[in-house]
This record gives structure tokens, sequence and C-alpha cells, in this order.
């Protein structure tokens, strides 16, 4: 697996780059996830997109203070969403790469997505404040992105998990 950080997400879990200064070809691999993190309010997330399908996970950041309580938050959620659209996910079984962000598609379609993800929340807090952060992951995942063809991501992921 590999992840792709920002430096702020980096710095949050305090880890390492992976391989400084080498080029890892980011476009399109569905063991490659690209991370983030934002606050909405006083309440700092993680946003975790894979490359391939642009399907996200969101994850409060609090208790996120190192590589390991991040793995451990985070390889669940992949294992539950492939198993969601019938594929298989070993969270156990799993070699990290770390790296830093570099596919500007990929940046410009997180940037919107956690643009969304604040227009949502301010949105629920007034019209439904029953809402939590997996129904805005569920929108979220409901949404076309044009640098996947305008596709939905849950179709998305089906099919590439069907090919595998």
């Amino acid at each position: 697996m590999i992840l792709h950080l920002s430096k702020q997400l980096a710095s949050r879990i305090k880890c390492q780059f992976s391989m400084e200064g080498m080029a890892v070809i980011q476009a399109g691999r569905l063991d490659s996830w690209s991370g983030h993190c934002f606050r909405i309010g006083r309440i700092e997330y993680v946003i975790m997109m894979n490359d391939a399908c642009l399907i996200s996970i969101l994850m409060p950041a609090k208790g996120l203070t190192s590589i390991e309580s991040f793995l451990d938050a985070f390889l669940p959620r992949v294992a539950k969403a492939w198993q969601e659209h019938d594929g298989n996910f070993d969270c156990l079984n799993q070699e990290v790469i770390i790296l830093k962000r570099s596919n500007k598609s990929l940046i410009g379609s997180m940037t919107e997505a956690v643009k969304m993800i604040k227009f949502y929340a301010e949105f629920d807090r007034e019209e439904n404040p029953h809402k939590t952060p997996l129904d805005l992951q569920e929108r979220l995942n409901r949404i076309p992105y044009k640098a996947i063809g305008f596709e939905n991501s849950h179709r998305l992921l089906t099919r590439l998990l069907a090919k595998n």
C-alpha cells in the first residue's frame, strides 16, 4: 500500500517519507491513497482518497498521533469499504510506503472534496444536526468527479475490484 500524504498530515502522525526524492507512479493505483487533514470549526479530520476511484474515507483526527494509531484506524476502514464493494482487503498483511503527494489532479479533487465536506457540515449543522461524519463520507462518495470521467466512486470501485 502506498500512502501519499500532505506535509501537514505527515507531521501530525509523526512519520517520515519513504524513498525521499524518488518518483513513484501514482495515477490509477488501487493500492494507493492520498491523505490530508483539515478543520471544521474546532474539530480536525483526516480525509484519505483512493487514487484509482476517488472513494474517500473521513476520520476524526483525534487520537491519530503516530503512524501506528493512524494505520490502526485507517486500515479497518479500507477493509470495510472493500467488503461493501465485494472485494477483499487484508489489513493485517500490508506493507506501507509513505510518500509526498504529487498528483495535481488528485490534490485538486481532494481540495474540492474538503470544500464539499465543509459545506455539508455547515448545512447539516443547521438543517440536519443528527448527521455524522460517516454521513458526510457517504454523501461525498456519491458525487461524480471530473478526474474519473464524472463517474460515481462507489460504482467505479465495484468495477475495479471485480477486475482484481
